[in-house]
């Protein structure tokens, strides 16, 4: 069976379920107030294990006001080791909160935003120790922890290079994500769907989402004005999307691992987010087949 699922950020567990998705990713998101988030999330967990309904965590869901940078930010590999100690500190927190409550695996942001080059033994020192140290924290606390993919960081973008470095630990692994990997094609030149094949096999997760153009992040007026598009089977690069749909679809449905629409609805509205992530259910109910 295919794992099919999206965030909360829009939609509650039980909307979720009926739609048809097979399971559900936690995240904190903008725009609300953190407690009253942090409530109703606590709750649709323990609703979800009730359920037997699988799922997986965006970390953090807390965050203190020790904790003064924006809370998806990462700083793990930052040279300054205090910046490198408040992503470790949160992590560490959030894992403390939460433990072990049953989430197929938690998810976190990383590599950190870095667009300068360093010098190479330094840094792949401060890599080597981060990824050590986080993958204690999982064994510690008996928990997957999943890295997403981005290219932001120059010094750690080329696919098989975080295939090589992450790996080898027990407790972490790699989520790919479709709208930062299309991204980081654009910043380092390479193919998305080459990327997406070396990535793929590896992975232990995808997050969906497209957008539109041949700019990344902050020079796209696309990401500036909608962030991250909902995926819709219509969608083609002969429109000016980021990837064919359905082609992308199709080759993460082969590897048989769980992906999770990531998607707002401000581009075009609340009726194509919802006819996009019907259409994606659709696709997939047929094996997820491109024809």
């Amino acid at each position: 069976m295919i794992q099919v699922g999206i965030n909360t950020v829009y939609l509650n567990l039980e909307q979720i379920k009926a739609l048809g998705f097979n399971r559900v990713e936690f995240v904190l998101g903008r725009g609300r107030n953190r407690e009253e988030s942090l409530g109703e999330i606590m709750a649709s967990i323990q609703k979800a294990k009730t359920m037997g309904f699988p799922f997986s965590i965006h970390l953090p869901l807390l965050v203190w006001d020790w904790y003064q940078e924006d809370y998806l930010s990462a700083f793990y590999l930052d040279e300054d080791p205090t910046k490198r100690e408040l992503s470790f500190r949160l992590l560490e927190e959030n894992l403390k909160f939460l433990g072990n409550v049953g989430a197929d695996y938690y998810i976190i942001h990383f590599q950190g935003v870095y667009r300068y080059y360093q010098e190479k033994a330094v840094f792949n020192e401060r890599l080597e120790a981060a990824l050590c140290r986080i993958d204690a924290l999982g064994k510690t606390y008996g928990v997957k922890i999943l890295l997403e993919y981005f290219g932001s960081n120059f010094m750690f973008y080329e696919p098989a290079q975080w295939v090589e470095r992450i790996m080898p630990y027990e407790n972490l692994g790699i989520l790919v994500d479709t709208g930062h990997l299309y991204y980081a094609s654009i910043l380092h030149g390479f193919e998305m769907l080459e990327a997406l094949e070396t990535l793929g096999k590896w992975a232990s997760a995808f997050h969906l989402w497209t957008t539109k153009g041949d700019k990344a992040y902050s020079d796209s007026a696309y990401y500036r004005d909608y962030h991250h598009m909902v995926v819709h089977t219509d969608q083609t690069k002969a429109q000016g999307f980021a990837f064919d749909t359905r082609v992308v679809l199709e080759k993460i449905a082969a590897y048989g691992k769980p992906m999770v629409i990531e998607a707002s609805q401000i581009y075009r509205g609340k009726a194509y987010f919802m006819a996009g992530i019907r259409s994606v259910l659709e696709f997939l109910e047929t094996g997820g087949r491109h024809t």
